[in-house]
Formats: C-alpha cells, sequence, structure tokens
C-alpha cells in the first residue's frame, strides 16, 4: 500500500476513548468503526461483507481482537480483517436458515457465499486526535 493513495481524516479525541473504546465515524459514505485495545487503534469498515449489515451491533471481544456479527453469527479480527468464524450458527437458528433457503433463492445464495474478510483501514495518533487513512487507489 502506497503512502501516497492514504487519504487521512481526523476523527475523534484519543482520550474520548478513555470511556468508549469502540466509536463509530462517517468517512464519506462509509460509518468507520475505530476500536482502542491494549495495542492501539483500529479501524474496520462497520459493514459486514456478507450483507453489508451493521458490524458494531455485534459487539467486541477486546480479549480475542474480534467484532462479532449478530445478524450472521460471523466474527471477523478487528485487527487484520481475517474472518474468524462465518455463518456459525447453531440449533434453532441453523434450522430455520435451512428451511428458508429451502424456499428462498435469496436466502440459499446467503448462506452459500464464501467467507470474505472485513475491509481494514490504517489509523494514527497525531496532536492527540485519531485519525484514519484510506486508500484511494492509483
Amino acid at each position: 500500500m502506497s503512502e501516497q493513495n492514504i487519504e487521512w481524516t481526523k476523527l475523534a479525541e484519543e482520550k474520548s476513548f478513555e470511556n468508549n473504546s469502540e466509536q463509530l465515524h462517517k468517512v464519506k459514505r462509509d460509518d468507520i468503526l475505530i476500536v482502542k485495545d491494549d495495542d492501539g487503534f483500529h479501524a474496520i469498515n462497520n459493514r459486514c461483507p456478507h450483507l453489508g449489515l451493521a458490524l458494531n451491533l455485534g459487539g467486541c471481544d477486546l480479549k480475542n481482537k474480534t467484532i462479532h456479527c449478530k445478524f450472521h453469527s460471523s466474527d471477523f479480527s478487528y485487527d487484520t480483517g481475517e474472518v474468524k468464524a462465518w455463518l456459525d450458527v447453531k440449533g434453532f437458528e441453523k434450522f430455520m436458515m435451512w428451511l428458508f433457503s429451502k424456499f428462498d433463492a435469496d436466502a440459499k445464495k446467503m448462506m452459500s457465499m464464501e467467507p470474505k474478510p472485513v475491509e481494514t483501514f490504517l489509523t494514527k495518533v497525531e496532536d492527540d486526535f485519531v485519525w484514519v487513512g484510506i486508500d484511494q487507489g492509483e
């Protein structure tokens, strides 16, 4: 990733994360979730790569550095974007998803999607503010 293609956006004061370690910020058209843990700040696109629903509603596990998509029982590393669990449904939820997939082509397609990582972004702290860096491409 070339540094010259990175557009940096100032988001929030670093001290604002002391009481709220997960913050959602709008950057252009994207909702960017900033997570502060013991290793610093991490930024991800708040949209689940499965169907685009809000990831922050499932919450973060700071110990395991993951975020949970409550809509599809999927977990992602908020540090690397890596898929940790994909459509990990059990019991009644699993039965209902199977049932819907038998009668609804969209549900069947949803259940057969390949795992996709969540988009991550660079972060930095400068002048006591947290910044996010988004690659603008070439």
